[in-house]
């Protein structure tokens, strides 16, 4: 019960942590909750104090907005327009009652009345859709795109100017290619100093986002080709994915881009990095193949779904897109509880390591929840709340992977050590071998030849009637035929695996295990020796130990080889107490500690693979049956049967 309540009380401090951080980004890092003066009717004046309190602020409210036309500051000035005051983040189309259709066209209008000391300021301006032209009084200062001719074009872009009278700002937008339009992003407006301070800091923050990731992805793609392992590539694919999400804004300080097809490209990321841990979280906590299968299509289906939607940006109804809206609500919704859901079950399986993954999880989904329940946020810096939800579940996975990877690689290496030592020691044992086969064919001879001298002596003493002699030299004659009689067992004619076969034949023997081998080795064979002694030591080694767990029934062990034209075929088979702990493509041991689980059956299907081997495992209800398939060019071929 105490472990129980340490779970559900490490739990709750984990909620209340992030749900804390979650709240702390909405009063610090959020372009909307900022504690300053704002525009009202069209019009934002600032004195000295203002300016020093608060250097840059985010132009969200007070705007003058002219809609379903584009106008120049004469054109305003000149004719009456229809005209009402709106907040940024207030409308993300350019759709209203009487104009459904989110495409369109508006003017944005604000005035600044500013301290009389002439002084440089800045506007800075986040991407707007997705083509506009600004004017500053009557003079136009920049253009991004083409509003009339509709030619689509977005960066985030600065522009200067001088205090010291009022200064009219005016923003004529056009969208008819993303679905959304006009002003999304509260501009930031403050000292020169100021503003470009904000814009390193972010371009900085963003930078460091990039080269992480990127450097994560690299690492982990190296250790997935070192070591063969398919969770690290996709992690790997994750942090590609969220290395060209983070590098956005970065790309729109630089450069001016189109929105075909660089946000549909976005979205893509986005919701490919979702589903990237969807499946990666499947592989780590093993929920069963019908549900990984349901929720790896679901992710993948909105992933397509996500792509088409990006791709036919221009041509969407208000309706389709509150219909995505309302589908990615669900979406993520049912991706935090799944998540959530499946690391539990992992936790109550036993799997302390994926504890961080849980926690990690239980964090998302209080990001989730914070992100309906204040859903005015803009960081300022940083990402939104589900965008660090995905971060604190990328992180959890790779540190469970990386503990994986870093301890497979320590082992890896001192498995390679090890090698090299049991290459020693076998070219040692075999230099042995060899001259323990020749000193035995050695006195076979001699006991040979001394039996013929010992009938040629016998023959000698029954002439001169020496009873007695011939007596004795019988009795010898005896004792040499049974010497020359008796002989080792040879299981086969390479002295390492007739050595191999002969320590685990006297283990079979020692506790009562039946142990037959036909086995016909090609020569040449295509594996080493050393691979060659790993495959059949830990395949009968784990023969042995399924035997010795037996407590009904006869044991009994079976290895038959046999070569089939150019292909090799190795069988053993073993009784066994019928109970099996499946994990994934192999069977969990149930000898050792859990880090030690599969490892042997690992080799043996890494060693064949870079052959071109199979490794087939068939369980039975009362034998277990291993089945080894590896093509063998073979000149001859060495057969000794037990």
């Amino acid at each position: 019960m105490s472990s129980v309540i340490r779970k559900y009380a490490a739990l709750c401090i984990v909620c209340l942590c992030s749900s804390l951080f979650f709240l702390g980004l909405y009063h610090f890092d959020n372009k909307y909750s900022q504690n300053t003066i704002q525009a009202a009717n069209g019009i934002l004046a600032l004195s000295e104090n203002d300016l020093k309190k608060s250097p840059v602020r985010f132009l969200v409210s007070g705007w003058e907005f002219y809609p379903d036309a584009l106008l120049t500051p004469e054109e305003i000035q000149d004719s009456d327009h229809y005209m009402r005051y709106l907040s940024i983040g207030e409308m993300s189309n350019f759709s209203s009652p009487a104009a459904p259709s989110p495409y369109g066209c508006g003017t944005y209008r604000m005035t600044f009345f500013l301290p009389e000391r002439k002084e440089a300021y800045a506007i800075e301006l986040p991407e707007v859709f997705s083509s506009y032209t600004l004017y500053l009084d009557h003079d136009r200062i920049l253009q991004l795109g083409d509003p009339e001719q509709r030619i689509p074009l977005v960066q985030n872009r600065m522009v200067t100017f001088y205090g010291g009278k009022p200064v009219t700002l005016t923003i004529a937008v056009s969208n008819y290619d993303h679905f959304y339009g006009g002003i999304v992003y509260p501009p930031a407006f403050g000292t020169m100093l100021a503003v470009n301070t904000s814009r390193g800091i972010r371009f900085a923050f963003c930078l460091f986002s990039c080269t992480v990731t990127f450097v994560c992805a690299l690492l982990s793609f190296y250790f997935s080709h070192r070591m063969k392992q398919k969770n690290a590539f996709l992690f790997g694919l994750i942090c590609l994915a969220m290395c060209g999400l983070s590098s956005y804004p970065a790309l729109h300080m630089l450069m001016a881009l189109p929105v075909f097809p660089w946000y549909t490209l976005e979205l893509f990321c986005i919701y490919l990095v979702t589903l990237l841990i969807i499946i990666l979280q499947n592989r780590i906590c093993r929920p069963g193949f019908l549900l990984s299968a349901i929720s790896n299509g679901a992710g993948a289906a909105f992933l397509i779904y996500a792509l088409g939607y990006g791709m036919m940006a221009s041509r969407l109804s208000l309706g389709a897109i509150r219909f995505f809206s309302a589908a990615v609500f669900c979406y993520k919704a049912a991706s935090a509880l799944y998540l959530l859901i499946i690391s539990i079950l992992a936790i109550h399986r036993g799997e302390k390591r994926r504890r961080p993954i849980f926690y990690a999880t239980a964090a998302a989904t209080c990001a989730f929840i914070w992100d309906r329940l204040l859903p005015v946020y803009e960081p300022v810096i940083g990402g939104w709340f589900v965008e660090w939800g995905s971060l604190f579940i990328a992180a959890a996975i790779g540190y469970s992977l990386w503990h994986d990877v870093v301890e497979g690689y320590g082992n890896s290496l001192i498995f390679q050590e090890e090698r090299k030592q049991v290459i020693r020691q076998l070219s040692m044992q075999t230099e042995y071998s060899r001259q323990l086969s020749e000193a035995a064919a050695e006195n076979r001879r001699l006991i040979h030849d001394i039996k013929h001298h010992l009938r040629a002596i016998d023959r000698m003493a029954s002439e001169h009637g020496q009873t007695e002699i011939c007596d004795f030299l019988f009795q010898v004659e005896e004792q040499v035929a049974a010497s020359l009689a008796y002989s080792h067992v040879a299981f086969c004619k390479n002295p390492v695996v007739n050595a191999l076969i002969e320590y685990y034949y006297g283990m079979a023997q020692t506790q009562g295990t039946e142990f037959q081998v036909r086995l016909d080795l090609p020569d040449p064979m295509p594996l080493t020796d050393v691979e060659l002694c790993t495959v059949l030591g830990n395949l009968l080694d784990n023969a042995v130990e399924a035997c010795s767990r037996q407590t009904k029934g006869k044991r009994r062990i079976l290895a038959v080889g046999e070569i089939r034209g150019n292909m090799y075929f190795l069988k053993i088979e073993n009784t066994y107490d019928g109970l099996i702990l499946p994990e994934e493509k192999t069977f969990r041991s149930r000898k050792g500690t859990a880090a030690d689980h599969g490892i042997g059956l690992s080799s043996v299907r890494r060693i064949l693979e870079n052959h071109g081997g199979d490794l087939d495992l068939v369980p039975g209800e009362e034998t277990f049956l291993v089945g080894i398939t590896i093509e063998c060019p073979f000149i001859s071929k060495s057969q000794c049967v037990i």
